[in-house]
Order: C-alpha cells, then sequence, then structure tokens
C-alpha cells in the first residue's frame, strides 16, 4: 500500500538529492496538515522516552536509594543495545507481515516493540532499589534492547514512507522533535514528579505516556514496499554463491569476537565489579569490538564489490541455506551501500564518524563540567544545572531542530548539514571560555543586557553564564541533529533503509563513544578549556568534511538528469 497523498514517490531508493526549496509557509502547511507528520511527533516521543528513563533517570533512582556507582556503572551498560542494534536490524527489514495481517510490517513490529518497552517499564516501576539490582538489570537490558529494535523499524517506516526529499527531511526534523520532547518529559519533569509523588508513581506515569504513544502506530500508514526484481533472467554480474557464502561466514565470525569481548567483559563486571572498568573496556577492547562487528563488514563488502565488477556476466545464483538468507539480510545491504556510492563511500564514512564529534564526545563530562570544582569546573548547584541544562537547554534544542528543519527546506540539505557542523564546533569555544573564566562571554551579555533580564529573575552573572551558553550549544545540536538525519536517511536505500540507517547511525556514535576516555585524561592534565579547545579543532575537520560532501552532492545533482 503507498502511503497516499498528492507528492509522487520514488520506487527504490531515497532521494539522495538535495530536495526543491520551498517557502516557510509552504513547509508549515504541510507539517501540520499531514497525518504521517503527526504520526512522527508521536512515535518520535516514543522512541527518546525509555532512553531519557533507562539512561537517566532510573540512575537518579538509583542514586538516592544509595546504590553504589560501580552498580550504577555497570546497570548503564544496557545502553549499548543501541549501539550495536544494527547487528539485528537485517531481521526487521522484511517486507512481509507476520501472519498474514494487512497492517503492514514496520507498523506490527513497532505494535510489539513498543508494547515490550511498556510492559518492562512497567515492571520496572514495581522494583525497590536497592534489592533486586539483578531483576532491575534484566529489565533495564530488556527495555534497551526492545526500545533500540522500536528505533529500527522507525527508521525504516520513516524513510519507506516518505514521498520526496521534501517529506522525508519534515518527517526527520519532527521525529527529532518528539524525540526531545521525551528527554525533557523523561528527565526534567520526572524529576520534579519524583519529588511530589515518589519514584514509583513517576515510573508509573512514564508507564502510562509510553503506552498512550501507541496511538502513533495507529495514526501511521501501513508501508509494504513492493520490491520487484528488475533483473529477470539476463545475465548480469555477480559474485559466484560460494563467495557469498564465505564472506557471510567472515562477517559472522567478526561478529562473534565482537559479542565475546562484550559478554567476556558484562560476566566479570558482575562477578567481580571492582576490577571490571567501563573505561578502560572502551579504551582496550572497543576498538576491536567496533572493528570486529563494523568495520570488518565493510571490508568484506567493500571486496565483495571489487570483485564484482572484475566477474564476467553470467546468471545469478540464488542464494540458498541458512548462509544465503544471512548473506541476503547482512552483507547485501552493505555491499549495495558501497557498489552504489563507490569511492564516495570513503568521504561519507569519513563524514558520518566525525560530524556529532563535538557535542557527543563530550556529553559524558557535562555534569562535571558544570558541578565539579576542579580542571576549571564551573561549581554550579543540581538546581542551577536543571534549570539550565534540563530545561532551558531541552527548548533550545527543540528551537535548533525547528530552525534546522525550515532551513532546510528553505536553503537546501546539504548547507544547513555544513552550518550545522560549523556552528556545534564554535560552541566548544563558548565552553573553553566559561572553563578560562569567562573574559569574553560576561561583555558580550552586558553589551547586550543579558545579565540584567537574569537579575530580574533573582539570577547572577554566572546563571547568565551558563544558560546562554548551554542554550546557543543545544540550538547548535538541534541544527546539527536534524541535518545528519536528514542526510543519513537520503544515503540508504528504500530497499535496504532498516539495515543501513541502524548501520550509519551506530556510526555516529563510535568516535565520540571511544575518544572518552582520551579527553578524560586530557581534562585530567590539562583542564577543560584544553579539552574544549581540542573537540572545537576536530568539529572544525567535520566542517571541512560536510564542505567536500556538499560540493560532492552538487556536482552529482549538475551530472544527474
Amino acid at each position: 500500500m503507498e502511503a497516499g497523498g498528492a507528492w509522487p514517490r520514488p520506487n527504490h531508493m531515497s532521494d539522495s538529492k538535495t530536495p526543491e526549496k520551498i517557502s516557510t509557509k509552504a513547509a508549515l502547511k504541510i507539517a501540520v496538515t499531514d497525518r504521517q507528520v503527526l504520526a512522527m511527533l508521536i512515535l518520535g516521543l516514543a522512541s527518546g522516552l525509555p532512553y531519557a528513563v533507562i539512561g537517566g533517570t532510573l540512575n537518579a533512582w538509583l542514586t538516592t536509594a544509595e546504590v553504589k556507582p560501580v552498580e550504577i556503572g555497570l546497570l548503564s551498560w544496557a545502553l549499548l543495545a543501541y549501539s550495536f542494534k544494527f547487528m539485528w536490524a537485517a531481521a526487521l527489514q522484511s517486507q512481509k507481515t507476520p501472519f498474514g495481517l494487512e497492517i503492514g510490517p514496520k507498523r506490527f513490529w513497532m505494535f510489539i516493540f513498543l508494547g515490550a518497552s511498556t510492559v518492562g517499564l512497567g515492571v520496572l516501576s514495581l522494583s525497590q532499589p536497592p534489592a533486586g539490582l539483578g531483576l532491575i538489570a534484566m529489565l533495564a537490558v530488556g527495555i534497551a534492547v526492545s526500545s533500540a529494535s522500536f528505533d529500527i523499524v522507525l527508521a525504516g517506516w520513516r524513510i519507506e514512507v516518505a514521498r520526496d526529499g521534501q517529506h522525508l527531511d519534515i518527517l526527520s526534523t519532527v521525529e527529532q522533535f518528539g524525540y526531545r520532547i521525551a528527554s525533557m518529559v523523561g528527565g526534567f519533569f520526572a524529576l520534579i514528579m519524583a519529588d511530589y509523588i515518589g519514584w514509583r508513581g513517576t515510573f508509573f506515569t512514564m508507564t502510562a505516556l509510553l503506552g498512550l504513544s501507541a496511538i502513533g502506530v495507529l495514526l501511521a500508514n501501513p508501508t509494504l514496499a513492493k520490491m520487484t526484481d528488475q533483473k529477470g533472467k539476463e545475465k548480469i554480474k555477480g559474485v559466484s554463491l560460494r563467495e557469498k557464502q564465505i564472506s557471510t561466514l567472515l562477517v559472522l565470525l567478526g561478529w562473534a569476537v565482537g559479542f565475546f569481548l562484550i559478554i567476556d567483559f558484562a560476566a566479570g563486571a558482575l562477578s567481580d565489579p571492582e576490577n571490571h572498568n567501563a573505561r578502560d573496556f572502551i579504551k582496550h577492547q572497543g576498538p576491536w569490538v567496533v572493528g570486529s562487528t563494523v568495520i570488518w563488514l565493510g571490508v568484506v563488502s567493500g571486496y565483495l564489490v571489487w570483485a564484482e565488477n572484475r566477474s564476467e556476466p553470467k546468471f545469478e545464483e540464488p542464494p540458498k541455506g541458512v548462509l544465503g538468507i544471512m548473506y541476503a539480510a547482512i552483507v547485501e545491504p552493505m555491499v549495495e551501500l558501497i557498489g552504489r556510492l563507490r569511492w564516495a563511500a570513503i568521504l561519507i564514512l569519513a563524514v558520518v564518524l566525525s560530524y556529532r564529534f563535538t557535542d557527543l564526545i563530550w556529553g559524558g563530562f557535562a555534569y562535571p563540567f558544570y558541578l565539579g570544582e576542579n580542571y576549571g569546573a564551573l561549581g554550579h548547584t543540581l538546581t542551577e544545572v536543571g534549570f539550565a541544562s534540563k530545561l532551558m537547554g531541552v527548548f533550545a534544542t527543540i528551537f535548533g531542530i525547528a530552525l534546522g528543519g525550515l532551513a532546510m527546506l528553505r536553503f537546501g540539505r546539504m548547507p544547513v548539514f555544513f552550518f550545522g557542523a560549523v556552528f556545534a564546533a564554535a560552541t566548544n569555544l563558548l565552553f573553553a571560555d566559561l572553563a578560562s573564566g569567562a573574559n569574553y562571554t560576561d561583555p558580550v551579555l552586558k553589551f547586550f543586557q543579558i545579565d540584567h533580564v537574569f537579575e530580574i529573575f533573582n539570577m547572577d552573572i554566572r546563571m547568565a553564564r551558563l544558560t546562554s551558553v548551554i542554550a546557543l550549544e543545544n540550538i547548535a545540536v538541534g541544527i546539527a541533529s536534524a541535518a545528519s538525519i536528514a542526510y543519513l536517511s537520503s544515503i540508504v536505500s528504500k530497499k535496504y533503509a532498516t539495515v543501513q540507517y541502524a548501520l550509519l547511525v551506530s556510526l555516529v556514535f563510535l568516535l565520540g563513544v571511544l575518544g572518552r576516555p582520551t579527553i578524560g585524561a586530557i581534562i585530567e592534565e590539562d583542564g577543560f578549556a584544553t579539552a574544549f579547545i581540542i573537540c572545537a579543532g576536530f568539529g572544525f575537520i567535520a566542517s571541512v568534511l560536510a564542505l567536500i560532501e556538499w560540493i560532492r552532492v552538487a556536482k552529482t545533482e549538475k551530472s544527474t538528469p
């Protein structure tokens, strides 16, 4: 079934070209009148709420229950499901709806995973920490896995239901709206609610809200994309069945290595948490995990593309057996991506790896910077940080997403993609100035009378600094988030959207996660200011790569009919 509406829909691939520019009024009209946009807003909330609760609010509950930091750190490893969700994404890309239902495969799986997350969160509401930490850990892992799986299916639905490039950009932007609203509800409001009705009542409320978000699935149009084989019986270039089987075995072997390293650490952390440090694991075993699971898949796929180009045309052999099925589900999507992008895949890989580096790498040190007293930290209170970061910061992020979405529709995707990278890098210099005593920030605040605005609300210059810089940084993050999601969505093929998008999103977080131990060491040796300047430097490298990619896309558009 087609999504409906007046816009033409591509047959097999999301539009990689930057969409035509339209007016702000036309964009807003589309956003407020399209039922799929409303569905996307609600589904974005359903996507973000479990992550906000498991990744933040649960830790606050455990902290107030006097659970040890080591144990809280171990429980946070449940969020690894979001980093490695591409490993099971292939199982969710089928275009057939289970049990012959007519609701569409994506809607079916969204119902299943949303229901599982809701049930898990409801059971978690009955917990009584510090007792039963083992059960809490199992529930957290279960919720994270089901929520990450929901994200996989949601990304596939968004790409498949998009009627053209403009519609895709709108849906991508609105999804971020819902996600950020969920961050505010599951973070700031949940913490306030816990003071009045307790943790159990708060978690019950979050459970009810997550369950109500199933309305978004009901509003969503089913996608039953028909992927017809246009090759027929003609001879085509392709690798042999044996090469496909060997390639699949090599990929599975790499994944086995990655899983073993993760499981081995998890088992050791459970039995001897004092001698199993998560930061050391990411620093020493993390590169091997990523290399054996992500990079190795790309290397094998690249070889297959090379071998296919050198082969003689012949009748393609259909997949056979378990390995054949796994090749079609796991390896083939990556081969299609590299084969379509060719050498541009190297540039795109560099862009994807570096684009969100500046805000992702230091995110783990935000609270130490805001609350701490050493290395140039600011020494604010929890209340001050909650107001500036969890309230005003979220509003700023939502504003940035809206600004980025409208700008893409007005000026095009790639200009905003480039500007988002530059803006995000520049905001790190603002934090560096705060860490050095606000020598440049204070005069600007006073010139624009912003410090006097905060005085009206009985807030001093320190709060004016913190709130203003966080607001600017979050606006930049919002713009960059909207642009990066739209960009990633434009790269993938509709036929393989589920696997390809999950893989690219995992790569976005790669350097940010692996680089945190190094940045932590720099903070301890040279202070926060130096660390922020280094992050800004990497951000400007990402800006240059984004500019080169913008030029490449523009040239491709000119040469493409």
